[in-house]
């Protein structure tokens, strides 16, 4: 299967290059932010005030946050506490983090369901200056339950089967064989 130009010659590596394309889109959006700011700096300089890149570069900061949320989940470095969890054995860690990702996709679950909801009511009422609808916001903490609850489960499996928490495909090209790179002595 070809994903683009590259070949996937494995699932592993067509979540890998799902990743890439997740971070490369979370890159893209800080620099829209980034020149959508300094364009209402000049603008303001200039006497002209742009209106809209507020309220864009707010829209825009809610979505590249989902991504760095998902991705934090993904590769299991969100802020916590665990150095007690890290003085237990391996087993009993991993069962606290097997009930932890069960408790964590019950809630997750009942926010998606009430922000259908909200994504919904809100469509109507527009984001003034942009001309779209306030769903466009709320549309991100959907986008980010449905990630995160998917990630979760994708951690629970890896419990069961491999007895870890973290996918070893996700750390950052760890044996750099998914783009064939021969590392040079």
């Amino acid at each position: 299967m070809k994903i683009g130009n590259i070949e996937v010659k494995r699932p592993s590596d067509a979540v890998h290059v799902l990743e890439k394309a997740e971070q490369a889109v979370a890159v893209i959006l800080f620099n829209v932010i980034l020149l959508s700011l300094f364009w209402q700096a000049v603008s303001r300089k200039i006497g002209t005030p742009s209106s809209w890149t507020d309220e864009m570069s707010r829209l825009l900061f809610v979505w590249m946050g989902v991504l760095g949320c998902h991705i934090a989940q993904r590769e299991n470095i969100h802020v916590r506490i665990d150095a007690i969890l890290l003085s237990l054995p391996k087993k009993i860690q991993l069962v606290i983090e097997a009930v932890t990702d069960v408790v964590m996709i019950a809630l997750l679950s009942m926010i998606f369901y009430y922000t259908f909801s909200i994504v919904q009511r809100k469509s109507f009422t527009p984001l003034v200056t942009l001309g779209i609808g306030e769903s466009w916001l709320y549309g991100a903490m959907f986008l980010w339950t449905a990630l995160t609850i998917l990630e979760m489960i994708a951690q629970l499996v890896n419990i069961i089967r491999h007895g870890e928490v973290v996918r070893k495909w996700v750390i950052e090209d760890s044996k750099n064989d998914f783009y064939d790179i021969k590392e040079e002595d």
